[in-house]
């Protein structure tokens, strides 16, 4: 550590005196944890030395983030259209007309209690490959979504430490299946265990803490190795807090190796036993304060696991209809003044926070799930662990995820594909502990939240201010007298707040092309240069036809053929981070060819254009990003043009409308030059 970042060090640490969560204000104990440089010894993943995993229940994505500045939500300029046409926020209402999103004002409604939403399997790919049932199966709440007003702590957060706007939850489906995958890797498929309670059964076991505490034999244990029981193995030290009442959202009490043990045993002691002092009379009144407490008592002895989990209780949960969103930020707020009381570990520490799945609310970008047949696309990767009855696994909606560490200050965005599965990852690449259910196919295409960090150079210093959560208590007690919230027919599509955001480089360097082959076909070429394996899915706009899905290993390549219906065309294609290509047209007229190839070091990109048939034909190129950049061209028949567009300017974005007489294309994206970029210009 050097010098200046040891002074820095001290005066915090004496600030706070290790008195405890009472020491600081929240405003000045988020200030004290923006301040504290990290442990950096080696500039590595091995400098962490703790990891701190809280889940909490039922959120999506869009349902909380959709407003905030710099990420994919609201703004996003390339949605994907429904087979009508309209952009997937126009979500078709079986009453008639449609809904878009709109405001659970915590001000003026009880929308901080508001219910919850059915959260089950979503049974058949058929239903939902469209993304347009979300009203039918979810109700009209499902549009809903709060804004930085309404949950102002978990927006100061994202401010202050780093979100991820490409986190998935691991299956279309209710909690224990996806809290399965944080804590096995898997919810049975990748080991054989597919019955139906693994997915179908919302609650797995029983919602009843009484049960799970006498070890129920209503639901037979599952017998698969957990990420634990590994981490164990290793020498690990690890450990599960969770107080009496803990909505069931303990997955391990699930397995036969947690269940029936004697209570001075290791894994009762780690896996199964409450809080101290927590008891059936006084979980209504706890804030997370006997969790809290006994994870303080762990540091204070030197004795804090290199893994923690964290199982709030219901109340904490922010579980609609149980909870609300103010009371993960108020037991957020009280873990964080904690730690702040322990600058020396929080040096070395990583927590996050996640949520299980999106109950059923609303999330506009489409679900990367592996081919697992021709007609559905192609992957050059095994869809072994992906396949259910018949349907594919893959990912569920997004859900929130934010990174708060010292190496992750600075208000910074990671677009990055994520799932459960990433934190085990995260673990695997710390501890060398390597978790085998992870079916290939995840591993392929997740990352492991690697890159949302800077291990080699942590920024030293960020001042942000977060806010108090002290009267928030106050404000839900208030929140069931406010009238309920009611759907809002024909409000404008919500905005995002304006401005960019820091952004993570990424691992992606890939190339998508295509064109109309014969007249019946569009032919699809899609490369991988890339380190990390990547998703691509493909619409015919308008059509009920597809999507496709392609998945492409680091270094690979495929190639795809599909079906022209018409004399008119209309193919998207939507990759990681805001990849898109548009390609529309005439059948009959389609005698032009583009195509955009990228290049990092010179902060351009260059876009040829070949005239393949045997008259001259006009063409315009704009760039969206600059004003008045349109370029006229006339092409030659059996001639290309081919010209550069710098995009340094705008962080290393591009997007390009191309058009001639019945033809026209899209091409946006970013282009990763290992360096620290901002986020898409459009979202703001």
């Amino acid at each position: 550590m050097a010098n200046n970042s040891r002074r820095r060090f001290l005066q915090i640490a004496a600030a706070t005196g290790g008195a405890g969560v009472a020491a600081a204000t929240l405003p000045q104990a988020i200030k004290n944890l923006l301040a504290v440089p990290a442990a950096r010894r080696t500039g590595t993943i091995q400098d962490v030395e703790h990891v701190i995993i809280l889940m909490q229940e039922n959120r999506s994505f869009d349902h909380y983030y959709g407003t905030l500045r710099g990420v994919r939500g609201f703004s996003d300029p390339h949605p994907i259209a429904l087979p009508g046409g309209d952009p997937v926020w126009q979500q078709p209402d079986p009453k008639g007309g449609a809904l878009s999103p709109f405001r659970y004002n915590t001000k003026t409604t009880s929308a901080l209690v508001a219910p919850s939403l059915d959260h089950g399997w979503k049974k058949t790919h058929d239903l939902w490959k469209h993304h347009d049932a979300w009203i039918a199966k979810k109700t009209e709440m499902t549009m809903g979504y709060f804004t930085r007003e309404d949950i102002p702590f978990h927006y100061g957060l994202a401010d202050a430490f780093t979100i991820c706007d490409n986190y998935h939850c691991s299956v279309f489906g209710p909690t224990n299946p996806n809290r399965l995958f944080l804590w096995t890797g898997t919810s049975g498929l990748a080991v054989g265990d597919d019955r139906k309670q693994a997915i179908d059964n919302p609650d797995g076991d029983s919602n009843s803490t009484a049960d799970q505490n006498n070890d129920t034999k209503s639901f037979p244990p599952f017998k698969w190795t957990t990420y634990a029981e590994r981490l164990e193995a290793a020498g690990i030290d690890w450990k599960l807090y969770q107080e009496y009442d803990n909505f069931s959202d303990n997955p391990l009490a699930y397995f036969k190796q947690f269940r029936g043990l004697d209570k001075e045993s290791s894994f009762y002691k780690r896996a199964r036993s409450w809080s101290p002092g927590a008891n059936a009379y006084n979980i209504r009144t706890s804030h997370g304060e006997f969790q809290i407490a006994e994870m303080e008592e762990a540091i204070k002895a030197g004795k804090l696991p290199k893994v923690s989990w964290i199982v709030t209780s219901t109340m904490m949960s922010e579980h609609p209809a149980g909870s609300s969103p103010a009371y993960g930020e108020i037991f957020v707020s009280n873990l964080l003044t904690m730690l702040a009381a322990h600058p020396d570990v929080w040096s070395k520490t990583v927590l996050f926070i996640n949520y299980d799945e999106n109950d059923g609310f609303f999330d506009h970008m489409p679900l990367p799930i592996p081919a697992i047949s021709p007609e559905m696309g192609k992957t050059t990767v095994a869809a072994t662990g992906e396949i259910y009855k018949g349907v594919p696994f893959g990912l569920g909606p997004r859900v929130p995820m934010l990174i708060v560490s010292p190496w992750t200050k600075g208000g910074f965005v990671d677009s990055e594909l994520f799932d459960h599965t990433s934190v085990l990852r995260f673990l695997e690449n710390r501890f060398g502990v390597k978790e085998e259910n992870i079916s290939p196919w995840r591993r392929t295409v997740c990352g492991d939240l690697t890159s949302a960090f800077d291990f080699a150079q942590p920024r030293e210093v960020w001042d942000f201010d977060v806010p108090d959560t002290s009267h928030y208590a106050a404000q839900i007690d208030k929140a069931p007298d406010l009238p309920p919230i009611k759907p809002v027919h024909g409000e404008p599509m919500p905005q995002q707040e304006k401005g960019q955001r820091l952004a993570r480089p990424l691992p992606y360097k890939l190339h998508c092309d295509a064109k109309l082959s014969d007249g019946q076909h569009l032919a699809i070429s899609l490369k991988n240069e890339g380190p990390a394996g990547a998703c691509f899915i493909a619409y015919a706009e308008g059509e009920q036809e597809g999507p496709w899905f392609y998945t492409i290993e680091a270094g690979k390549s495929l190639d795809d053929q599909i079906p022209v219906k018409g004399p008119h065309y209309h193919f998207t294609i939507h990759g990681p981070n805001g990849l898109f290509r548009a390609y529309k047209g005439e059948v009959l007229s389609a005698g032009l060819h583009a195509e955009l190839t990228t290049d990092a070091a010179s902060g351009m990109v260059t876009l040829a254009v070949t005239n393949a048939s045997a008259i001259d034909q006009a063409l315009t190129i704009e760039d969206r990003y600059t004003s008045g950049s349109a370029r006229q061209y006339q092409i030659a028949a059996g001639k290309t043009v081919s010209e550069q567009w710098p995009i340094a300017a705008h962080d290393h974005w591009y997007d390009l409308d191309v058009s001639a007489d019945a033809q026209s294309w899209r091409f946006s994206g970013h282009v990763e030059t290992g360096k620290i970029s901002r986020s898409d210009p459009a979202l703001g």
